[in-house]
């Protein structure tokens, strides 16, 4: 069960219970704290939490969007290739890039993103039709010779999996809630994750 309260934005996790009359008797109780009760799911820091269904629904939402914003970036990179570039690379992607570290395994739910960015803005970046060799070859970083326009369909494979493994020590002691903080973003696991990412 899921409770919103809307004037903090704040959202408290607990056990999906689908108990009718608990969900009504919480309603009840919250009813004049301004706290919403759903048993499906809510939007959360940018990403949602919520039942598988709910999660992958908001997550189509979400990919629908950001094909709205790649497609009329396009249109925007046949006049100023550089801008549009830039746009994708310092802002747009990391609007997913954000997503797919917090909700896992939605890879396969990117792929029209990914095929926006294939047909429509590469080969207006590029001024011509792109072959999937020469789309591989733009994902690879600037280091590798390529533009570091990745594949959101399959970062989102790795994202999700190098944020849980970077954030696990953290996590466990924030769950154990214990007070000795020597957390280290430069152990081994972090600095392996931004060598392949560069």
């Amino acid at each position: 069960m899921i409770f919103k309260q809307s004037a903090c934005r704040g959202v408290i996790l607990q056990k999906r219970l689908k108990t009718t009359g608990l969900k009504q008797s919480a309603q009840k109780f919250f009813k004049h704290q301004g706290i919403k009760i759903t048993d499906h799911g809510e939007r959360y820091l940018g990403s949602v939490i919520g039942t598988k269904s709910f999660k992958k629904q908001y997550t189509k939402n979400k990919v629908e969007g950001w094909v709205k914003e790649l497609e009329l970036l396009s249109k925007y990179a046949q006049d100023d290739p550089q801008a549009a570039y830039s746009a994708f690379t310092k802002g747009l992607c990391s609007r997913w890039t954000h997503f797919q570290r917090t909700v896992p395994d939605m890879s396969e739910l990117f792929e029209p993103l990914e095929n926006a960015i294939k047909d429509q803005l590469l080969p207006a970046l590029v001024r011509q039709e792109i072959s999937e060799a020469e789309r591989q070859i733009l994902a690879f970083t600037l280091r590798h010779g390529g533009l570091g326009l990745t594949d959101p369909q399959e970062n989102a494979k790795t994202e999700y999996k190098h944020s849980t493994q970077i954030t696990d020590k953290l996590t466990t002691k924030i769950y154990t809630q214990k007070l000795d903080l020597n957390y280290n973003p430069s152990d081994q696991l972090y600095a392996t994750h931004m060598k392949n990412r560069l």
